[in-house]
């Protein structure tokens, strides 16, 4: 199942690319996550940098540990693969300046493993709702600060 969508925010692409690339706050702006943390002791955002997050969805908590794959500051682009018991899933985070506004393009695909394999087209619906109130709540999230 794939996820694309792009949101425009008023604050400058730096800020939105060092809040939204910093896993461990999408519990602020996520509604679909009820717990986000850092895993390791480093403070800086790198390749390698994990997150644990703790998902509810159709009301059952899923744990997720997240792992940094790529990381562009100079280019605000991060990427992050994030891995479940029951799903998997890829990020790709990217924040540009077009036309003296900023754009924060995200696109996620999730997987299901094992038997639920097979019900992906099911829960399609589901996903893009998720994947829309998540980056709904990034948008009104940086229009505060």
């Amino acid at each position: 199942m794939l996820y694309q969508r792009t949101i425009e925010v008023s604050c400058p692409p730096e800020d939105a690319f060092a809040y939204v690339s910093d896993f461990s706050r999408v519990a602020e702006w996520d509604p679909g996550v009820v717990e986000s943390r850092p895993l390791g002791n480093g403070d800086a955002l790198e390749v390698g940098s994990r997150f644990e997050l703790v998902t509810v969805f159709r009301g059952n908590r899923q744990r997720f540990e997240y792992v940094v794959t790529a990381f562009d500051k100079g280019r605000r682009r991060v990427r992050l693969l994030g891995e479940g018991e029951k799903a998997r899933s890829r990020d790709e985070i990217r924040v540009d300046r077009v036309a003296g506004k900023t754009q924060i393009s995200y696109e996620a695909e999730i997987r299901l493993k094992g038997a639920l394999r097979a019900a992906e087209p099911l829960f399609g619906g589901a996903f893009r709702r998720m994947g829309d109130a998540a980056l709904d709540g990034l948008q009104r999230r940086l229009a505060e600060r």
